[in-house]
């Protein structure tokens, strides 16, 4: 038999059931309007939202990061990471 390709892995791990109702019998599931779950985010939505936090989150440390090593040049004056150091010698 042959193995799953690396892409088709991942994107069973990354994007699993998203069904929050599974195999729950019927009298313990949210009541349903007429086009589904009211109030209730589609399985579509929480797909894109996990894309935009994975994205997100590594720009918001890159940025925290760039800030801190942004004031820590303007109070040394130094570059940091042995890189244009003035040294008073």
């Amino acid at each position: 038999m042959k193995k799953p390709s690396l892409w088709r892995r991942f994107r069973t791990k990354a994007f699993s059931n998203l069904n929050l109702n599974g195999h729950t019998p019927p009298r313990v599931q949210p009541e349903v309007g007429d086009w589904g779950p009211e109030k209730v985010p589609t399985t579509k939505q929480k797909k894109r939202m996990r894309i935009y936090v994975s994205i997100a989150l590594p720009v918001i440390m890159l940025a925290c990061f760039l800030l801190g090593w942004y004031v820590y040049f303007m109070m040394t004056g130094c570059y940091g990471f042995g890189m244009g150091c003035r040294n008073q010698g």
